[in-house]
């Protein structure tokens, strides 16, 4: 049997990558003033490779293990985020971060950071599937070039040798950062049920790669909330 971690290293995850959602893509100005963003809608992030870092914190000490060859983070959502009055996205919205890094020199070979508007994200009312095929437009940092990358993932919240159903957890979770001057405090009420998610992801004019099964959440969040508030 797969063994998923605990529920709540499964909100780490989520609250990591929502907030990191929200640190690149939304429009924060550089003014000193707060700034409050909301959201709510479906949401099924998952991640393969080593473990997400959350924003702002310290970077591994000397002699660590190296970085992981391949690091993938995916957050499709479905919904809505408002970030200011009249100012809302509605909609689907993908956001894809990718890693790769020469097992020999441990120097990174790709890192994409990547979004898309355009893409098939379906989950189902139960929470107990969902599926994804998007096209992503972004930069690479290393080859500082844009890139395109395409990706289909499933979801599953049932055990695939025990037929097991993974309960509907409905929660409540905080979470605070600090991240480039400012303070990022995220408040979300959801349902959310333990699931692993698996596929495959091209580099166009590059590798195509297979995403095992790992562990990943199909969610419906209720409400959300993102604080920004600059530190002293």
């Amino acid at each position: 049997m797969l063994t998923l971690p605990g529920t709540g290293k499964i909100q780490d995850l989520l609250a990591a990558l929502l907030i990191g959602m929200i640190i690149l893509t939304s429009p924060m100005s550089a003014a000193s003033s707060s700034q409050v963003i909301q959201f709510n809608g479906l949401i099924s992030p998952a991640a393969w490779g080593a473990p997400f870092q959350l924003p702002g914190s310290p970077p591994p000490e000397p002699g660590m293990l190296p970085p992981p060859p391949l690091l993938v983070v995916l957050l499709p959502s479905d919904g809505h985020i408002m970030t200011g009055p009249g100012s809302v996205q509605q909609g689907i919205f993908v956001m894809l971060l990718v890693l790769m890094t020469d097992p020999v020199t441990n120097m990174p070979t790709l890192n994409f950071v990547g979004n898309s508007t355009m893409a098939s994200f379906q989950v189902d009312a139960r929470l107990t599937s969902a599926s994804l095929s998007a096209t992503l437009q972004g930069f690479d940092l290393v080859s500082f070039s844009p890139k395109t990358v395409t990706i289909s993932v499933s979801w599953t919240a049932i055990d695939p040798l025990t037929g097991t159903l993974s309960p509907i957890t409905r929660t409540t979770m905080e979470s605070r950062v600090r991240f480039g001057g400012f303070s990022l405090l995220l408040h979300m009420s959801s349902q959310m049920r333990l699931a692993t998610a698996s596929g495959t992801l091209a580099v166009v004019g590059g590798p195509t790669i297979t995403l095992p099964p790992a562990p990943a959440t199909i969610a419906r969040a209720d409400f959300g909330i993102i604080t920004r508030t600059p530190l002293a």
